[in-house]
């Protein structure tokens, strides 16, 4: 199975956080030492140039490691693609609450029929080994094989989780910073920690074909169901 069936059939796996500022080998070193079978990048925080993003995404690639970038904003959709051709496996949309950005960013993420996504693949994760130089066998390996997250920071978002959980979406987490300023800025809350927030969004998505990443961050260790 690829990652994105794994994530679906509820096996265990580790998204470790890291950044190109280290070193090949330092990467390595953290991957293999601590298990990561994800790597997640942070633009949405963080001056990393395009180089570095490509650069990172070849390294990762000697190692067989996917990399997902948490893009600077969910209104950021149109980036999909373009963060894409840098080599990245998946994206992670951060502060999700509006299912019509969830809308937009499927259609940049994935390539017809499914999605609108350019073909521009010179950089692109399983390029090389996807159908050859076909860009049409690639489009139908990449539908099959990107990995698409979104991060729940608000309760707006825990109370539209249905609207947002969209065919093409496969991986729900969460931040609890942000969500604990929501909770404390919303009136009258109906969930008073990030536990209810989780609980109520397992509870509503159960029978849904998408993964929810029970912790406090969007990194770390995510046990099997």
């Amino acid at each position: 199975m690829n990652w994105k069936e794994q994530i679906h059939s509820g096996a265990a796996f580790h998204i470790g956080l890291t950044s190109p500022d280290i070193t090949t080998e330092e990467l390595a070193a953290k991957a293999n030492g601590q298990n990561w079978d994800i790597l997640l990048v942070d633009i949405q925080h963080n001056p990393y140039t395009e180089p570095q993003l490509v650069a990172l995404c070849k390294a990762a690639r000697t190692m067989d490691l996917p990399v997902m970038f948490r893009i600077p904003h969910p209104a950021a959709a149109w980036q999909t693609g373009r963060f894409l051709d840098f080599g990245a496996a998946g994206i992670l949309v951060p502060m999700t609450e509006d299912p019509l950005q969830v809308s937009d960013v499927i259609r940049n993420f994935y390539y017809p029929p499914i999605g609108g996504r350019s073909c521009g693949l010179g950089n692109a994760y399983g390029w090389t080994g996807a159908g050859g130089k076909d860009p049409c066998a690639y489009a139908r390996w990449w539908n099959a094989n990107g990995i698409l997250a979104l991060q729940l920071e608000t309760v707006q978002a825990v109370q539209r989780i249905r609207e947002l959980v969209q065919p093409g979406v496969d991986l729900l987490l969460f931040g609890a910073r942000d969500m604990s300023f929501s909770i404390e800025a919303y009136p009258d809350c109906p969930f008073a920690s990030l536990a209810d927030c989780q609980r109520h969004v397992v509870e509503q998505v159960r029978g849904m074909d998408v993964r929810v990443g029970v912790s406090n961050a969007p990194y770390g260790r995510f046990e099997a169901l």
